[in-house]
């Protein structure tokens, strides 16, 4: 695997901030049919590990021949870039799969998705994968899912439009004289609904204590952007219809619905309970519920457009049952959407025409959680709900703003902090996770850190170099000599925790320089005499 000789020197491990726009730079220009491409990268302080890797993939790729340059932008600058504006050639970041892969990919590599913040930002078209993908979702039988799932794996594994660097663990990271019983959920690892109601305090610790590198952007449930730094408050603060367990079954013991029932392909009714509130203290009804449902499609509210998409619209029965309709057949109906769409209280939202852009600074919500404060840039803190019927173990919980790690482990160290929602997988980790007042666990995730080519540069639409450039990408390195061996070698984008919906009957890539040369060649590429890749046009 040529090239990989002194990684840390190619990483640019020393560097730091703005100042590393130009690491991996080639000044010879790009070859003839390509153009010059940008690698958005984070600051090294707000991921330093992932900044790292990045440099390195980016001179990884101008060895081979590309002209490739780094532009580092503060995350929320990066994540705008990517996600919204398209405005960038290649991006990393550590990206999940909440309670379906599917779902999210229908998201991500459907075509109808490809306009300004949509969801498709790698600008990745393929009929035959839309098809698929429309099928899974009509499909209620589970067993013809798991076959549908498995094609869109082999499709998206040839064409990479997206590839998997790293498959990151769950990783809970906490002080263990302060609390304990961390418990993981398939979507949202040790940050969920599930790991939050039975975690158990210590020693007369009351307050969950935490941090994140920068501050929540808006309290509006219907208006952010998806980031984790967001649901993961959002998904206590709202309860929805349906929770998953730890063992990613609907548990109706955790639910606000406590029944449920398939009347037809394209109909559902829920049992609600009737003795619940919100944080307010007005009854949560199924005038509630059916409000929230009937809102999301009317609405154009971009973070549920997916689930929207399949609700036509919804009616109360009774004074405890809702009945939702399908505007089409969607077969994970409670796992897709009944576990997604949070629930609103209608005399909070009804006078809101615009919901997505509403300035909300007390939200109201029903779930564990309540809202108590938020000091913009420094720390935002939750209460216990006392009423819930799944309540939390400890009076109170606080995320600091924190961007530098080092002085988290210290916090983390002495009690001040107890527990480490970020989940950096870094040197930090490896140094600190033997020390008397840490506890850590890992199991397997549905994150990873992804790959993704912009289709809408020059050449990067032909699956022929993104497949040259995956062989470029040296992903055992930068998991054992920056990850420190943590996470697992990126091999497919759907996670083997997501169980049979996983196949290993993928496209594999060898981590070979040579690999991706030869494969240039077969297809027509070439070098000029500057070693710059020339397409076989050339044009």
């Amino acid at each position: 695997m040529g090239g990989l000789v002194g990684l840390t020197a190619l990483a640019g491990c020393t560097g730091g901030g703005e100042e590393e726009t130009d690491e991996g730079e080639n000044n010879a220009g790009p070859g003839s049919g390509l153009e010059t491409y940008t690698y958005v990268n984070n600051s090294q302080s707000y991921n330093p590990p992932r900044h790292d890797a990045i440099n390195l993939i980016a001179r990884q790729f101008n060895d081979l021949g590309l002209d490739v340059e780094v532009d580092v932008l503060e995350w929320g600058t990066l994540y705008n870039r990517v996600s919204v504006e398209y405005d960038y050639s290649f991006s990393t970041w550590h990206t999940f799969f909440t309670v379906d892969p599917v779902l999210e990919l229908s998201n991500t590599m459907h075509s109808s998705n490809t306009e300004s913040g949509m969801g498709n930002y790698a600008g990745y078209e393929n009929p035959d994968i839309d098809s698929l993908l429309d099928d899974y979702m009509s499909q209620p039988d589970s067993d013809a899912r798991i076959e549908t799932a498995h094609e869109v794996q082999k499709t998206l594994m040839e064409d990479v439009p997206q590839m998997p660097i790293t498959h990151m663990p769950a990783a809970a990271v906490y002080n263990q004289n302060q609390t304990g019983n961390w418990q993981p959920d398939l979507a949202q690892g040790f940050n969920s609904y599930w790991t939050m109601i039975n975690l158990e305090m210590k020693n007369g610790e009351t307050t969950l204590k935490g941090y994140w590198p920068e501050t929540l952007s808006t309290m509006n449930v219907l208006g952010h952007n998806d980031e984790n730094k967001h649901t993961y408050q959002f998904t206590v603060m709202y309860d929805t219809l349906l929770r998953l367990d730890n063992e990613g079954n609907l548990n109706s013991d955790v639910s606000l619905a406590t029944d449920w029932n398939r009347v037809d392909e394209t109909t559902m009714e829920y049992t609600i309970r009737t003795d619940h509130s919100w944080h307010d203290g007005e009854s949560l009804t199924a005038e509630d519920v059916a409000f929230t449902y009937n809102y999301l499609a009317e609405k154009e509210i971009p973070v549920y457009s997916v689930q929207a998409e399949y609700i036509k619209g919804a009616e109360v029965v009774d004074e405890s049952t809702v009945r939702i309709n399908m505007a089409k057949p969607l077969g994970p109906f409670n796992t897709l959407v009944g576990t997604q769409i949070p629930i609103i209280p209608q005399h909070k939202w009804e006078s809101r025409d615009n919901p997505s852009q509403a300035n909300v600074e007390q939200p109201v919500g029903s779930g564990p959680l309540k809202f108590d404060y938020w000091n913009k840039g420094s720390e935002f803190g939750l209460a216990k709900n006392e009423d819930h019927f799944a309540p939390v173990a400890f009076e109170k919980r606080f995320w600091r703003v924190i961007p530098e790690a080092s002085t988290v482990w210290e916090l983390l160290k002495s009690g001040e902090l107890n527990y480490e929602p970020f989940g950096r997988i870094d040197r930090s980790l490896n140094e600190n996770q033997d020390h008397e007042a840490i506890g850590t666990k890992f199991q397997p995730a549905t994150s990873f850190w992804h790959f993704t080519p912009n289709e809408r540069k020059k050449g990067l639409d032909d699956p022929v170099l993104r497949q040259a450039l995956v062989n470029t990408i040296p992903r055992t390195a930068i998991v054992d000599q920056i990850l420190f061996g943590f996470p697992n070698k990126g091999e497919n984008i759907v996670s083997t925790a997501f169980g049979p919906l996983h196949t290993d009957d993928v496209a594999t890539y060898e981590e070979s320089k040579d690999k991706a040369k030869s494969r240039l060649k077969e297809a027509g590429y070439s070098w000029n005499d500057k070693g710059m890749i020339v397409a076989p046009d050339g044009s």
